[in-house]
Order: C-alpha cells, then sequence, then structure tokens
C-alpha cells in the first residue's frame, strides 16, 4: 500500500513538475518570440522638409503607417537649417542626393519634383510606373508630370495637389453686360478678347464695370502682386531656364506676351484701388470686378461656406460676394484640358532593403481609404503639403460628394478631376537666382504698365539680365 502512495506521490510530482517546466519553457519561448519580433520589426526612414512644423501632423502619419504594416516610423528632417538660415533650392537638393547616397532615407515625402530631379537622373529612385494600384482613380495630370519628370517612367507621385489657379467670374455683370462666361480651359486669345468685350460693353451702356481685378503694384513702386506668380503660372512649361537647354523658351515668351498684354491694357496701380486694397483681399467682392486671378486659397474663401465662415469670423477683411460666381482654369495658349498644379511628391529610394512595404505604403496612401482620413478633417491631416486645402489626388464619386458638401453647390469639385494633362509647376531644377528672376520680370512688367518700355523691350531686358 505504501509502495502505491509513493508510486503516486511520484507520479503527482512529476506531473507538476512537468507543468511547471512546460509553463517555464512555453513563457521563455513565447518571450523570445516577442524579443524576436521587436527585434526584427523595420524602421523605416521617411524623408520630410520640416520635422518641426506643426501643419504638417506628421505624428498621425507615423501612427496610421506604424499601426497598417507594424513597423516603426522615424522622419528626417530634409530642410537643412530649416529654422535658423535661409535656404536656397540647391541646399534641400544637395542635402536631400547626400542623405540618399548615404543609405539614411527609404521614403522621401513633401518636397516638389524639381528637387529630385538630380535623384531621377542618376537612377536613385525606385521605378514604380507599374507597382501603382488603381491609376484610373489617380488625377491624370499628377501621372502626366510624373512621367515627364521621369521620361516617360514614374520616380515619383503626389498624394496630393498642392496649388492650383482659377479665374473667379462674376455672373451678374457677365448678364449685364451681355458677355459670355470665358470656357472652363480658355485661350490666351479668347481670355483677353472676354476682358476687351468687357471693358469695351461697360462703357457703352455707361456703367463702370472693370473687367479684372488685376493689381500691378503692390507696396514698393518695383513689386508686383502678379509679378511673382507669372513662374507658377505655367502649365506645362518648364521654367524659363530650362527647354532643349534654352534660356527664356517659346513657350515661355509666349506666355510672358499674354501676361504682359494683361497687365497693360487691364492692370491697375496700387494707388488706384480705393483705400489701398488689391484683389488678395476682398476686392473681388465689391462685385465691381468681371474677373479675378485666385489662387485655391482664394477661391476657397468665395466658395467653401465652412471656410468662408471661419475667415469671416477671424478676419477683418470679411469676404461676402451676395452674386453667383462662375469658376474656370488659367488660359492656357492652346485651351487644352491641362491644369496648373504644383505636386508634393512621394518616392522611394531604389536601394532601400524594404521595396515591397514601401511601395504598400505607398498605394495605402494613394488608396481611398487614406483619402477618406484626409477628407475627414481636411486641413488638418496634412502631412504632404504646407497648404490646408489641398486636393488629393486619388478620387471616385465618393470623395468628390464628400468634397463638394462643403460648397453648398458653389463649386463642383469634379472639375478639378477633369483634365487630359497638367503638370507640376517646377517639374525640374529652378536656378538658385529664381528670386532675382521674379524682381527683374517684375521691374519689367512694371515698366510696361507704366508705358516705359514696350513688351518687346521688356522681355528682352529679362533676357539680357540672365543671359551670362
Amino acid at each position: 500500500m505504501n509502495k502505491i502512495k509513493s508510486k503516486k506521490i511520484t507520479f503527482i510530482i512529476s506531473l507538476l513538475l512537468f507543468f511547471v517546466a512546460a509553463i517555464f519553457f512555453g513563457g521563455y519561448f513565447i518571450f523570445s518570440k516577442e524579443n524576436e519580433n521587436s527585434r526584427s520589426k523595420i524602421s523605416i526612414s521617411i524623408g520630410v522638409p520640416e520635422m518641426g512644423n506643426p501643419i504638417y501632423q506628421y505624428p498621425k502619419l507615423k501612427s496610421d503607417i506604424e499601426a497598417r504594416f507594424d513597423v516603426e516610423v522615424n522622419f528626417v528632417e530634409l530642410y537643412p537649417e530649416s529654422q535658423k538660415n535661409a535656404i536656397t533650392e540647391n541646399d534641400v537638393i544637395d542635402n536631400t542626393y547626400k542623405k540618399v547616397k548615404n543609405g539614411e532615407l527609404d521614403i522621401i515625402a513633401g518636397l516638389t519634383p524639381n528637387k529630385l530631379a538630380p535623384l531621377v537622373q542618376d537612377n536613385l529612385l525606385l521605378d514604380i510606373t507599374d507597382h501603382i494600384d488603381h491609376k484610373e482613380n489617380l488625377h491624370s495630370g499628377v501621372l502626366n508630370s510624373s512621367l515627364k519628370g521621369g521620361n516617360g517612367r514614374i520616380y515619383y507621385i503626389s498624394p496630393v495637389i498642392k496649388t492650383i489657379y482659377f479665374v473667379l467670374q462674376n455672373e451678374e455683370i457677365f448678364n449685364d453686360l451681355g458677355v459670355d462666361l470665358i470656357p472652363m480651359y480658355p485661350t490666351y486669345n479668347e481670355f483677353l478678347n472676354t476682358l476687351n468685350l468687357l471693358e469695351s460693353s461697360s462703357k457703352k451702356k455707361g456703367l463702370s464695370y472693370s473687367p479684372i481685378a488685376l493689381a500691378v503694384k503692390n507696396t514698393d513702386d518695383d513689386e508686383l502682386f502678379i509679378g511673382t506668380q507669372l513662374r507658377m503660372f505655367g502649365y506645362n512649361l518648364e521654367t524659363p531656364f530650362y527647354s532643349n537647354g534654352q534660356l527664356m523658351n517659346e513657350e515661355w515668351r509666349e506666355l510672358y506676351n499674354f501676361f504682359a498684354t494683361m497687365v497693360k491694357n487691364y492692370g491697375k496701380g496700387y494707388e488706384e484701388y480705393e483705400d489701398g486694397t488689391y484683389p488678395i483681399d476682398n476686392i473681388f467682392s465689391n462685385g465691381n470686378y468681371g474677373m479675378m486671378i485666385a489662387n485655391a486659397f482664394n477661391m476657397e474663401i468665395y466658395s467653401n461656406s465652412e471656410f468662408n465662415r471661419d475667415w469671416n469670423s477671424k478676419s477683418p477683411v470679411k469676404i461676402e460676394a451676395n452674386f453667383p460666381i462662375s469658376i474656370s482654369f488659367l488660359p492656357n495658349k492652346d485651351g487644352d484640358k491641362i491644369q496648373n498644379i504644383r505636386q508634393s511628391t512621394l518616392a522611394i529610394v531604389k536601394e532601400s532593403d524594404y521595396r515591397d512595404t514601401l511601395i504598400g505604403i505607398i498605394n495605402y496612401i494613394l488608396s481611398e481609404e487614406y483619402t477618406l482620413k484626409m477628407l475627414d478633417s481636411r486641413g488638418e491631416y496634412n502631412h504632404f503639403s504646407n497648404y490646408p486645402l489641398s486636393y488629393p489626388t486619388f478620387y471616385n464619386e465618393n470623395t468628390v460628394s464628400i468634397l463638394n458638401q462643403s460648397y453648398n453647390e458653389n463649386f463642383d469639385a469634379s472639375m478639378i478631376y477633369d483634365v487630359d494633362n497638367g503638370s507640376a509647376v517646377e517639374t525640374y531644377p529652378i536656378s538658385d537666382e529664381y528670386i532675382n528672376f521674379d524682381t527683374t520680370v517684375n521691374e519689367a512688367l512694371t515698366d510696361v504698365y507704366n508705358n516705359e518700355k514696350t513688351i518687346d523691350e521688356s522681355y528682352q531686358y529679362i533676357f539680357e539680365q540672365f543671359e551670362d
């Protein structure tokens, strides 16, 4: 009997020891596995313009990507000493290039395409042409400009359209004067002819309407409100500095001729505006101007009811236009369906070890799911643009419908995506002299406005300043 008891006790003790060992070794295995998983979690480095700029909301981007792909995300600033000193285009280009060559980056986000041109040229970015999902739902101008910058291949893509310029038209004035609204995509000549009809009809009827709110002088005699916009006005132009190696290419000259003609015939000096107010504020809302060239910010003030309320609650300058506004795009040489857009790129470094994960991240950012997150808090989910009301590159009926909810039928966002072609402004590297270039253009256009130079003479003046 004692022997049986002894055997039972021995068996129970052995069983207990077995369970303890199993628990110990199982826990050790799980703990080791967790440690192994923790150690094996990959770390993604994303180069961004300014890490400390709160407008980009980088913590949201980090948490989204980490949760979705089980990775660690680190941000690397690409604007050297951005909080301390003024930097040039080449500073950013050189800094980004160096970090790519040093293996410090996996993804580049938020830079304009011109800053990536040397990386494309030296084959340092991954060709993602055949790896992008849902191309049919991406803004064709963004795709086309990426193809243009990559010589037919896609090395970068933009999740948002950063800057678009529009023409606002006061429908009441057009009706009063019996003038047809300009087409959605007017030519240079159609635009100028419409301005002429507005002016001549107003004079014929003894009315005091002005054809366009176009300020020439700003606060300084040599500075133009519109001058710095000329470089941003071109659609599928490269820049005055780059076209088959030629300075001041012919396309840009045609654009300059159009612009200078508009300034000469329809511009107004700063002192001609009542109380010194000029178009960037509320001049169009007084109902006296047939048209205004507006950036997306001003277009939103006029057409986005929520943004208009927010603006009027904070700004001493109220925007309360009580007339219907028709919106179209800037004129271009041939009236083609092309738009002025500015990309904020996403690109994958070719030598990164995490290619499949990085492609997944880009497709996630370009998806409907992520677009809905951006639209849900438009102006706050803002990782790729320093402009809070950017338009997402991905679109479908659902996303456009959500966009339109803030416009109360004042604007149909589907027109943003109704485009055959387009290009990023600054697709190619810009000379570090571009600030001097803008100043020179301002001087030349001011001379045209003051009848001190002809358009051809003013163009020649710009050319001579940069010929060397």
